[in-house]
């Protein structure tokens, strides 16, 4: 079995998410998730679609900086930047100082670009990481069709391709999910709701991690889109808002945490290191060593056969080393990860 699939959920202009991602992704990357999923068509090549994306980021750049100076040059003053403004005031700024024709497709791309900054940043990780990154969505002609529209009548394309593209996201994650070592897929809120009931109905949900992380932010200041997302039951108690690096880094360890709750696929067993075995030696117990997918090794405890299993895991949380339990190879056991980690490492030294 692979690794948890990751979902994260997003409203694409907002930059908390995709912070979130570019932190996540080192960590993923070092346990052995492998590819990054994304709402590009499924029938273009990994290097065609960050080949179209560099060449709208180039071009929305290019949008942005001739609308700050044809602003500039009318003596309009914006307070801080220039994407932070309501979208409504944003697209009347547009329409009177830059494109009296194009201003909702010109207030909607400088609204995304710092989004999108984040994606190339992201994109750059994983290309160190070696995640691939693949498109799951439907077939080119029909996804630029929609993307392809004003943002008023893309509304009505959207609803109109939601079954067929649902139907296609569950497709390729199932069939990447038996080719590839763990899947990240970045995915629009809108979804939310449908992705999971038909992943729910495929009975592959024990195996997926997801959430929706979003700024305090509004699209438009009249309108919060949160309680709209939120309506189903799906994200209840997945969604959290990040207002703070502090928010990012809590959610990422809870997202790591909940990850190896699940049952992860261990490679093999190994022999254990020195940290392993001092475990074993302080509470005179036999820690057994398995590598994961990547470069983490866990030990691991049976506690079936260990009565004071309790005591253990309880002097282990004083020192703040985290644990959880598994249910592996017919015995349940006690986890502690990392241990091939400096940080673990430290901690599990403190316990004489």
């Amino acid at each position: 079995m692979s690794l948890p699939s990751v979902i994260i959920f997003e409203r694409h202009w907002d930059e908390a998410p995709r912070e979130l991602v570019k932190h996540l992704l080192p960590k993923l990357g070092a346990a052995g998730y492998d590819t990054m999923c994304l709402e590009a068509p499924q029938n273009l090549t990994s290097s065609e679609i960050l080949s179209r994306f560099e060449a709208c980021l180039e071009q929305d750049s290019g949008i942005h900086s001739q609308a700050e100076q044809l602003l500039k040059r009318a003596k309009v003053e914006i307070r801080g930047r220039l994407s932070d403004v309501s979208f409504k005031e944003l697209t009347n700024l547009m329409r009177l100082f830059v494109s009296s024709k194009r201003y909702l497709e010109v207030a909607e791309k400088i609204k995304c670009l710092p989004a999108t900054y984040i994606l190339k940043d992201i994109f750059d990780y994983a290309k160190r990481l070696s995640v691939s990154i693949e498109g799951i969505d439907i077939d080119h002609s029909d996804y630029d069709h929609i993307i392809s529209e004003n943002l008023i009548d893309r509304v009505g394309k959207i609803e109109h391709y939601d079954d067929s593209r649902i139907q296609t996201f569950v497709e390729n994650l199932m069939k990447f999910r038996d080719e590839r070592e763990g899947l990240i897929f970045v995915c629009g809120a809108l979804h939310a709701n449908h992705l999971i009931s038909s992943i729910e109905k495929k009975g592959l949900l024990d195996n997926v991690v997801y959430c929706f992380p979003h700024s305090s932010k509004r699209y438009d200041d009249s309108f919060d889109g949160i309680k709209e997302f939120c309506k189903g039951e799906v994200l209840k108690g997945h969604t959290h808002c990040l207002s703070t690096a502090k928010d990012i880094q809590v959610l990422a360890r809870k997202i790591v945490e909940e990850i190896k709750s699940k049952n992860i696929r261990y490679v093999t067993e190994v022999e254990g290191n020195s940290h392993s075995d001092f475990l074993s030696h302080v509470f005179d117990v036999k820690f057994k060593v398995f590598k994961r997918p990547g470069y983490y090794v866990d030990a691991m405890l049976n506690i079936d056969e260990t009565p004071e299993y309790k005591s253990i895991e309880e002097k282990l949380h004083r020192l703040k080393i985290q644990t959880h339990r598994i249910f592996f190879q017919e015995h349940n056991y006690l986890v502690v990860s990392e241990v091939n980690t400096p940080e673990v490492a430290e901690k599990i030294r403190k316990l004489m």
